[in-house]
């Protein structure tokens, strides 16, 4: 009679269906280097493969201590999701539904650094991000044959306020030089700080 309870027991367990894994969501950001201004595409699949599921994007910006949410999305087929961010500095996205949490997908943000020839000898650089550069430099260059040579350290002096978050550092100076020479400016890693990617200006003529 044990036996037989014994079997039956067995019989109903191996009947009894499988326990549902876990809901998972995947994120990831596609570029992960932007220019400030620019998009980064966040896409992800939410494990259960069903369309009509709200995921919530969460961002942490750079000298902040808490995710914040972003924005609310809608699975489509297969469980599928996209969001185009515009991260203002270095940021790092989440996605979440209900208390399932995706794996952190980072992405870096280079300010916009920009060289202008206002008259002979005359120039302005422009630093665009969402904070202020005043007192940081940037590194005035000349291309000379096939290497960059420093000609002048710019300390940015002028702050002009954009559309929020957007904040422009400038500064014009003067430096005589040949005309026609390739030139550009350059953001030191040092100058751009923990929350921005050093970066360069579009090279121009002299």
């Amino acid at each position: 009679m044990k036996r037989l309870i014994s079997i039956a027991t067995l019989l109903a367990f191996c009947a009894a269906p499988a326990a549902a894994a876990p809901a998972t969501l995947t994120l990831k950001a596609s570029p992960t280097v932007v220019a400030y201004g620019g998009s980064t595409a966040l896409s992800g699949v939410l494990s259960t493969l069903k369309s009509g599921q709200r995921v919530d994007i969460l961002g942490q910006d750079c000298g902040q201590g808490a995710f914040k949410k972003v924005t609310t999305v809608t699975t489509t087929a297969g469980g599928a999701f996209t969001y185009a961010a515009k991260p203002s500095m270095n940021t790092t996205y989440q996605a979440k539904q209900k208390n399932v949490v995706s794996p952190n997908a980072s992405v870096q943000a280079a300010p916009v650094l920009t060289l202008r020839k206002l008259a002979k000898n005359k120039f302005s650089a422009s630093v665009t991000g969402a904070q202020t550069f005043v007192g940081k430099f940037v590194v005035f260059q000349r291309l000379r044959i096939s290497k960059w040579v420093s000609l002048k350290h710019v300390t940015l002096t002028t702050l002009t306020q954009g559309t929020k978050p957007t904040e422009v550092t400038s500064a014009a100076f003067t430096i005589r030089l040949p005309t026609k020479l390739k030139i550009r400016a350059v953001l030191p890693a040092a100058q751009a700080g923990t929350c921005y990617l050093p970066t360069k200006s579009k090279v121009i003529r002299s």
